[in-house]
């Protein structure tokens, strides 16, 4: 039986008036570890302030522990406060880690306004603005002009300071001082099941070319790799806008091979798919019906990767690709059979028995953000023979694994208002059970 919706993230077990943008995953030891943007002075993405919300739950999610800050933001209104936007969680069960990826931005920064660059520059410093007038942050913490130091420093705050006293924050634009004014990739690391999680690490600079504006996550969950060439690999899918205006997406991923100690910039999905007459089009310029952003990834039997794309074709159906070397190519461009509305797709694989299935989960009215509909397929996403409604009416962002029991965990926005992220636990006999694919 579907079980009855509980708001997991919502105002009366946590800080902020408005959750969104939903990730979970399950441990080894069988614990759910949940998390969502905890959203405080609107719904809106960013600028806003954005902090990252954690609930954990041991025991296949009949009860959760409190909610508690994983990662917290800097400001006191909408558009001066920083942003730690989109999460997306990996489980790496060999060296029993959690993996939290997500964006940032400072003060004011959006996707709309997120200018082209990695925010580093060619000696790895943090770039630092105040009016015209561009810093080098350096690892002691003060402010360089080119390669001499400068009165100012930064503290772990972020606060910057001259002469002793606070004179402004690079993260909420305070006394003009700001990081430059573009998206930036974090990751931190939890060895705990989620009670704790480590102090955010930038790598930008590892993932970020030079000509992208807003570089986000999935958002969702990436996976481990557990076959074939490329096992062991971390996957973590990504999208990059090339330019904000007009605004233009492509899907892309970034992966790590060494248990998630650096990471590197996978293969754009769809490139170079499309012709304008004699020119071919690439993903540094892409016309409106080709966009491609949000995605999640799954892998197939020999190792390979598959990726389910959120896209704008005119067809409004959900869009794939195939990855033969882990991440860092893409080919087979296409859609299948489940309508999409321009909205996220959660998608995962999961046990059925002796057989491996895979769930997909989306907004599936093609018009609206509504009906949210599971499918299960056998054949990797190709064909969804069962689907089954788990809400009508208002349906936006999900996330879903698999519990150690085999029940499967669904976080789901329920509401365009983003007042909650609901969880729910159904089974894969429960989709066949209520199967509308009749």
């Amino acid at each position: 039986m579907i079980s009855k919706p509980f708001p997991l993230f919502a105002k009366e077990r946590g800080p902020a008036g408005n959750y969104r943008i939903p990730s979970i995953v399950c441990t080894k030891h069988g614990t759910l570890v949940a998390c969502a943007d905890a959203r405080y002075f609107t719904a809106s993405d960013n600028p806003n302030r954005i902090d990252k919300a954690v609930c954990r739950s041991l025991d296949g999610g009949k009860t959760w522990q409190d909610m508690f800050i994983a990662v917290k933001e800097e400001g006191e209104s909408m558009n001066l406060s920083s942003a730690a936007i989109d999460p997306c969680l990996i489980y790496d069960d060999g060296q029993d880690k959690l993996f939290m990826l997500y964006s940032h931005t400072p003060a004011g920064v959006g996707i709309l306004n997120s200018r082209r660059g990695t925010g580093f520059d060619e000696k790895g410093r943090q770039i630092v603005v105040n009016g015209k007038k561009r810093y080098a942050l350096g690892k002691d913490g003060i402010l360089y002009d080119g390669d001499t130091a400068t009165k100012y420093t930064v503290d772990g705050d972020f606060n910057v300071i001259e002469n002793g006293k606070k004179v402004g924050n690079i993260k909420t634009f305070e006394g003009g001082f700001t990081e430059y004014r573009t998206s930036y990739m974090y990751v931190c690391e939890s060895a705990d099941d989620g009670v704790t999680w480590s102090k955010p690490v930038c790598i930008s600079a590892q993932v970020k070319s030079g000509y992208m504006c807003f570089f986000g996550c999935g958002p969702g969950v990436g996976i481990k790799i557990k076959n074939g060439a490329y096992k062991g690999r971390l996957v973590a899918p990504t999208y990059f806008t090339p330019r904000f205006w007009p605004l233009m997406e492509c899907t892309s991923c970034i992966y790590s091979d060494d248990g998630g100690k650096t990471w590197k910039a996978g293969g754009v999905v769809g490139e170079n798919r499309k012709r304008l007459g004699l020119f071919k089009v690439g993903h540094k310029f892409i016309v409106d019906s080709e966009r491609t952003s949000e995605s999640q990834i799954i892998e197939l039997p020999d190792g390979s990767l598959k990726v389910f794309v959120r896209n704008h074709a005119a067809c409004r159906k959900v869009a794939v690709a195939v990855s033969k070397d882990g991440g860092e190519s893409w080919h087979g461009y296409h859609h299948i059979d489940v309508p999409q509305c321009i909205c996220q797709i959660s998608a995962i694989n999961i046990k059925d028995g002796d057989r491996e299935a895979t769930l997909l989960l989306n907004a599936s009215n093609p018009k609206k953000r509504e009906k949210g509909v599971i499918r299960l397929s056998y054949d990797y996403g190709e064909t969804f023979p069962y689907a089954a409604l788990i809400k009508d009416g208002e349906f936006v962002y999900s996330s879903m694994c698999q519990a150690k029991d085999g029940t499967i965990c669904v976080l789901y926005e329920g509401s365009t208002k983003h007042e909650t992220v609901d969880f729910i636990t159904l089974t894969a006999d429960d989709i066949k059970k209520n199967n509308i694919n009749k």
